[in-house]
């Protein structure tokens, strides 16, 4: 069995955001020569989470995606600032 890793560093800042990553791991896929397998994306890191969701197309009036806004006011309630 074949096995290729890689990693991908994405900067931070204080407060919540979200990066699309896939051109990075569509890259690392095609980097790997590997033709058929499965992809895994995890985080070490335990404040950081991997979230993927198909298709985006409704966008609030500062252009942020619906699905990141309903899950900012989560972790508002979750987690008070």
């Amino acid at each position: 069995m074949q096995v290729y890793q890689d990693d991908v560093q994405i900067p931070t800042a204080a407060r919540i955001t979200y990066q699309n990553i896939t051109d990075d791991v569509k890259k690392i896929i095609q980097t790997s020569q590997i033709q058929n397998g499965i992809c895994l994306v995890q985080t070490a890191h335990t404040t950081c989470s991997v979230l993927f969701e198909e298709y985006v197309h409704d966008k609030d009036f500062n252009g942020d995606e619906y699905l990141q806004v309903d899950l900012n006011r989560l972790l508002d309630k979750m987690i008070p600032r």
